[in-house]
């Protein structure tokens, strides 16, 4: 299971050579290691190549030419993160001593793409989508797509938490539409936080058909609990 809270860390790798500049990067928490590639990446698509050559090859794996250090100490890049990161220089190829980091196993949140929604808490509970509405349940679950609201976003980019996304399922907006703030069909794309996930969502009692366990989930803005994409 994994949540979005604590250390996360990623290694660091210079793709000009096998031996020199490998790094481990610690940041405070995985939505931070998100944010600060979404500032690189940012950066370079509004013309600004230092930290072009920064690839992510996979969540706590990347690439780099050189200076990648330098992206938290730029201004036009990641400065606004430098308390929350930071980068460690490893032995070199031919050193014996090599850390090895603990792998998290974490879905990359790219936009686009299909989750199933779990509680953090109770990981056996899902989001399922009865046809009308949003519930939690023990015994079935549903597979959303999560989209950005930005469509000058590629598909596939990675989403960080400031982002405004739509849940859709089977061609359905999902949403608030009603006054208990239940989540349930929209007709029109209903833009939430993907912060959202991290406390705005919330479930009561659950309660039985005879033939399933579940409960409607509501919206409830910081007073929820923690949901994860997996």
């Amino acid at each position: 299971m994994s949540t979005n809270n604590g250390l996360f860390y990623a290694y660091a790798k210079n793709i000009n050579d096998d031996w020199s500049a490998r790094y481990l990067i610690t940041f405070a928490t995985r939505d931070v290691a998100d944010a600060w590639y979404r500032a690189v990446t940012d950066s370079v698509a509004k013309g600004y190549m230092r930290f072009a050559g920064v690839q992510r090859v996979a969540s706590q794996f990347y690439t780099h030419d050189e200076h990648i250090t330098d992206t938290i100490t730029d201004a036009q890049v990641a400065l606004h993160l430098r308390g929350q990161i930071f980068f460690t220089l490893l032995n070199d190829k031919n050193d014996r001593i090599f850390s090895i980091i603990p792998v998290l196993n974490y879905d990359d949140r790219r936009s686009g793409y299909g989750f199933y929604i779990r509680s953090v808490s109770h990981p056996d509970s899902y989001w399922y989508y009865d046809s009308l509405r949003i519930v939690a349940s023990r015994d079935r679950r549903t597979r959303f797509t999560i989209t950005m609201a930005d469509r000058t976003r590629a598909a596939g980019t990675i989403m960080i938490s400031s982002d405004d996304i739509y849940i859709t399922v089977h061609g359905a907006n999902i949403g608030v539409a009603n006054q208990h703030n239940q989540l349930s069909n929209s007709t029109n794309p209903f833009p939430f936080k993907l912060s959202s996930l991290n406390g705005d969502f919330q479930v009561t009692d659950f309660f039985s058909d005879g033939n399933a366990t579940y409960c409607p989930i509501s919206r409830n803005p910081g007073k929820g609990e923690k949901w994860e994409l997996v």
